[in-house]
Order: structure tokens, then sequence, then C-alpha cells
């Protein structure tokens, strides 16, 4: 698959060049005529004739078209260069696994049950791993997929997401419109603002006065000019105060309804773009084709009616520049009656417009997916069940390379819940992320990193990274208790998949096993799924007195040639190597 992105790159790098040519030459002949139309019109001052006026207007007009045909080209542009980007990118993560999207980390929530335990976000993270989303609201709706997966759509997503991985020119070409959106936080929240907030309308003769008025200026303007009647003059001096009044009303009362948001029909015009690519998309899944349906309202589509919006916007923007808005306005009350087309817009389609830019958000995380099972292609679809089934043939970690990564078989149909046993470094708490992140990359919708995959998808309860707080005043021990009273008081409402680390590591060795051992038996009674990883031995003597439920499972270490080597291979039994004391005298911290 490498192979294809280098095919892409070169394609799209091609294109850009060519692009690049069309570009400049536009530009020069751009110049070349607005020098033209200078030139005509000095002669036309100088000898005015009617060939002189049409040639100054053809080249005008030309120029206009050079201007619309350039800015075109340079949108064109930008995509090549984004798709580029985008390959070179995913050849270096593949090659090099060099990461470079987002990494999530505003998403992260310590307190959530497996989020922060299973590296889900930050620095080399799953979401780190998989997001390929370049607005806002992508990364949001990828973050919220990670936190709470919909677990009764995972068919749907399968489908989508199947389908999408088969679309790489599809992919890369609305990542590459999405990569033009530069939004915020902040925008989302000033639109949610202007959403919600009652517009000052204007009373209803207002519209008259301002059709009367400017009727009536410019008829005196004109009719001043054309005759020496001075009181024409006068009149248009008076309507125009009257106007300049009326408009500086007018302006306060836009300025205070209008987004105060710098820019923001610029985003909506990039979005409008994405927005019309997924319109025009076609699609088989029932997912992909719901998610398009939200972009139509009545007989008109949502890039449209975006657009039209942006248009309205950018007219309201102008209305700053007061050396045009002041003579324009009372003139004409332009941005008057702009300003009751964007009160009419909002009033008929302003509760859609999160569900508009929701889509471009929903298709980014679906895009990523895609792209996830795009650039693995060995992974597998899981087999779902609702008989509380979970075994896995091969499984390993996604973040750890093919190169490095050591994959294991675990079955949870016969006996649903393991003790594993394992010395330091064997790979203990690795294998309990191998088996989190692939239950979570299940429940998502997602392909798992397994040779074969059978699973009931499950809420996930996690312990295994836990903290000091000392803003809060609690100790490791106590984050811990809380931590596994949340998981008890979750798994009598559900069955949960359940993953535990060395359970009471701030407490002395004959209270921790004790304590781990009435955990499990309160556990298991709750008929929870999962793994406890300890280093107690004795706590895996529970597997005598409840054979049908608990199995032993362990890593172990060997000592070859006075050194220590790890097969990270899971085998059935209790772990019989130890390897602290012989790392301590190897290191010579102790005899």
């Amino acid at each position: 698959m490498i192979s294809i992105y280098k095919e892409k790159l070169q394609e799209a790098t091609t294109n850009y060049q060519k692009l690049t040519k069309k570009y400049n030459l536009i530009s020069f002949l751009r110049l070349v005529v607005a020098v033209f139309v200078v030139v005509l019109i000095y002669f036309c001052f100088q000898d005015f004739n009617i060939k002189s006026v049409f040639g100054v207007a053809f080249l005008v007009v030309l120029f206009l078209f050079l201007v619309v045909w350039h800015k075109k080209i340079s949108f064109f542009r930008k995509l090549e260069k984004s798709k580029i980007e985008i390959n070179a990118k995913e050849i270096r993560f593949l090659e090099k696994n060099e990461y470079f999207s987002d990494n999530g980390t505003e998403f992260q929530e310590e307190s959530h049950s497996y989020a922060y335990d299973l590296d889900v976000f930050g620095e080399k993270s799953l979401y780190h791993h998989i997001n390929r989303a370049k607005t806002f609201l992508g990364k949001k709706r990828l973050a919220s997929c990670f936190l709470n997966p919909e677990m009764e759509n995972i068919s749907e997503n399968q489908q989508s997401i199947s389908e999408l991985s088969e679309k790489i020119d599809w992919r890369q070409n609305f990542f590459a419109l999405t990569s033009q959106v530069s939004d915020s936080a902040d925008f989302y929240e000033k639109i949610e603002m202007w959403i919600q907030k009652k517009e000052t309308s204007f009373p209803k003769w207002m519209q008259f006065f301002t059709y009367i008025s400017s009727l009536l200026l410019v008829s005196c303007i004109v009719l001043g000019f054309i005759s020496e009647n001075f009181p024409f003059h006068n009149w248009a001096k008076l309507l125009f105060l009257i106007n300049l009044v009326a408009f500086g009303y007018i302006f306060g009362v836009i300025q205070r309804n209008k987004i105060s948001f710098e820019g923001a029909y610029k985003i909506l015009y990039s979005y409008r773009k994405s927005i019309a690519f997924v319109e025009n998309s076609d699609f088989k899944s029932d997912k992909l084709n719901e998610i398009r349906k939200k972009l139509s309202q009545k007989e008109e589509k949502a890039s449209v009616l975006i657009q039209k919006l942006s248009n309205l916007l950018d007219d309201l923007d102008n209305l700053g520049n007061v050396l045009v808005s002041i003579p324009l306005n009372c003139l004409t009350f332009y941005h008057f009656h702009v300003y009751i087309q964007l009160i009419r817009w909002k009033n008929q389609y302003a509760i859609h417009i999160k569900d508009w830019l929701d889509v471009v958000g929903e298709m980014e995380a679906l895009g990523s997916f895609a792209n996830f099972k795009y650039n693995n292609p060995k992974y597998v679809f899981p087999e779902i069940n609702s008989d509380y089934q979970i075994y896995f043939e091969e499984v390993g970690h996604p973040l750890i390379s093919e190169k490095q990564r050591v994959t294991n078989s675990i079955s949870f149909v016969e006996n649903p819940f393991v003790i594993l046993t394992g010395s330091n470094m064997s790979g203990k708490s690795t294998f309990l992320r191998t088996l989190g992140v692939n239950m979570l990359l299940t429940a998502m919708g997602l392909p798992v990193c397994a040779k074969k995959a059978v699973v009931h998808p499950m809420k996930i309860l996690v312990s295994m990274r836990l903290s000091d707080s000392l803003n809060d005043g609690k100790s490791y021990f106590f984050a811990e208790i809380r931590r596994i009273q949340g998981i008890i008081q979750s798994l009598e409402n559900q069955i949960s998949f359940v993953l535990l680390d060395e359970l009471l590591r701030g407490t002395n060795s004959e209270d921790k096993q004790l304590g781990t051992i009435k955990i499990i038996e309160k556990i298991i009674r709750l008929n929870a799924i999962g793994v406890v990883a300890t280093h107690d031995v004795e706590v895996c003597q529970l597997v005598k007195k409840y054979p049908q439920t608990l199995q032993n499972k362990c890593f172990e270490v060997q000592i070859e040639n006075d050194e220590l080597h790890f097969d990270y291979k899971i085998r059935d039994g209790v772990c019989q190597n130890k390897n602290a004391t012989f790392l301590m005298k190897k290191l010579g911290i102790i005899d």
C-alpha cells in the first residue's frame, strides 16, 4: 500500500506543477491586461472616442474573467498541495512511524473508565495513530467515538468503513477539502450564540422608508445633474443627511447582532466545499446515505444555503469600511437589506447549521477509520455475538510495529475471567492494553489487530494507571479504591469487560493479597469478563475454588547465559520465575 501512496504522491506533484504553470501564466496575463486598461484610459482622456470606451470595457471584462479563473486555479492548486502533504505524511507514517496528526490531548479524561489507562489520547496514542481529521468538529467527533462508542451501530459502522477504505481517491479529495478549513472551538461557540440569540428586528415601516428614501435621493441627484434647478441639489443634501442618521441607527443594530467572529464567512465558505463534495458523492452503505440525507433541506442543498449565508456575512463584514459603506448605504441602504435577508435566512435555516457542519465532522471520523483499515489490510473485523463469547486468535497491539509485535491467543468462552501472573517486564500490562484496545476497536466498528476475533461488545472498565492528586489531597491508594468502587457499581448494572493491573499496590502484602482475592470474588459474582494481573501467586489458588469461572495464565522469563530473555508469549498456569533480584544483582545494586 506504500507503493499506492507513492503513486498518488507523484500524481499530485505532477498536477501541482501543471497548475502552478497555469497559475503563473494567468498572473502574467492579468498584469498585461491591467497595463493595457491603464493605457487605453489615458488615451481616452487624450482623445475621447467610442472605440476606446468599448476597448476599455472589453479589457475590464477580460480582466475580471482572468481574476475568477485565477482564483479557481489557485483553489485547485491548494488541493493538490494538500494531497501532496497527505501522501507524503502517510508514507513517512508507514515507513518511519512518524505521527503527524493532532494527538487529542485536549480530550483526555483521567476519570474515564478506560481512556487514560489504555493511552487513547496523547502523544503516540491510539487517537494520534488513527486521527486524520482536519476540522475542529472532525477531531471532536472522533474523540467522541473513542470515549462513547456506539455499540448498537457496529454493523453499520463496519459497512461504511469498509466502503470508504476502498475509496482512497474519495478520502484524499475529501481531506484535501477539509484541510482548507481553519476553524476553532471559538467559531462554533459564536455560531451557537448567534443561533440562540433573538435578532433585533426593524419595524415594517423601516423597510418601506429605505426604499422610498433611496429612490427620492437618487432621483434628486440625477435630476440635479440633468437640469440646473438647484432645489434638486438642496433636496438631495437634505435626504442624504436624513439617510445618514437612519444609517447610523441601522449600523448600530447590525453591529450588535451580526456574528462577532472575524472571517466567519471564510470558514463557512470552506465548509461549503466539503459539504458539496459529500452531497455529490455516491454511497452504497445505509449509514453513509443517511448522513448525506442530512444535507437535504426540502428542495435546496445545504451547500447552496451555506454559500448564501457565507455571502451575507461577507457583505456584512464590509460594513466596517466606512469610506464605502457610508455613501453606499446613504444611497441604497444596501446593508440594511442584507441584514433583513440574513434574518430571514436565520429564521428558516439556522436550526440546521449544526447538523450540516456535523456531517463534515462525522465523515472525517469515518474517513479516519477507513484510512486505518486501509493502512492495516491484515486486520480483521471481529465476529459479533450476543452470547458473551470473547475470543482472540493471535491478537496484538496496533501501536506496536508489525516487526516488533508479539501476538497471543486467548479465550474467555469457557472460563470468562483470567488471573494473569508474570515477572516484571514480562508483558502483562502490554497484554492487558492489547485486549482493552482491541475491545475498543470492536465497539467502534473498526477491524482489530488479530488473525481472528469473536467478540460480544460490552463496556470496558480498567484500573491500570492511577496517580496521587496533591491538589485534591488524595493518595494513589485512595484513587485506586475509588476506581474499583466505580467498577463494582458499573458491574452491578451491566456485564462488562474488566482489566485490573496489580491491585492495591499501596498496602502491605497480606492485606493486598486478601483484598485482591475479595475483589476478584466480588467481580466474578457480578459476571465480569476479563483479566486481573498480579505478582501474588497465592491469588492463583482461587482457580481451585472457582474452576468454572477462573483460569490461570502467565508470562515467563528465561535466564540464558546470565541474560534475561522475554518471549512475551502467554502460557497456561502460574508464573514460576522471578527477575527482580537477578536484575538488581546484575546492576550491582545488591550482592
